[in-house]
């Protein structure tokens, strides 16, 4: 098991685990945790809500275009999303996941990949 947290640090963590870990739990989305300089690996689509910060992270491999790390929805919900809250990842690197949100949530992902500020 991954645990509860709501700290983590430098470890490798299995998403599809992290959240059914957290469903069991009773909870509907991964919320309040902090993860630092952690390796945090897919199969994912991220589905960050409010008050999540991404600082020094690597997203992923874009493999040449930063969209191809981001799924825009097509309606009101998105089925497979792993759904985050008031989350905190410092110096972690993402791999195999992809992140959806709403248009302005992308659109500052396309920035930070990039390297411009968001």
């Amino acid at each position: 098991p991954i645990g509860p947290g709501p700290a983590y640090n430098d470890r490798h963590i299995w998403l599809p685990q992290l959240f059914l870990e957290s469903m069991r739990a009773g909870q509907a989305m991964i919320e309040n945790r902090e993860f630092t300089g952690c390796i945090l690996e897919g199969p994912a689509l991220l589905l960050p809500l409010n008050g999540c910060v991404f600082d020094g992270c690597d997203m992923g491999n874009a493999h040449g275009d930063t969209r191809n790390l981001l799924v825009a929805p097509q309606g009101s919900r998105l089925t497979g999303a792993v759904p985050m809250s008031n989350c905190r990842f410092i110096r972690c690197s993402f791999v195999g996941a992809g992140f959806t949100g709403s248009p302005e949530f992308l659109e500052q992902m396309v920035k930070m990949v990039q390297g411009a500020p968001a």
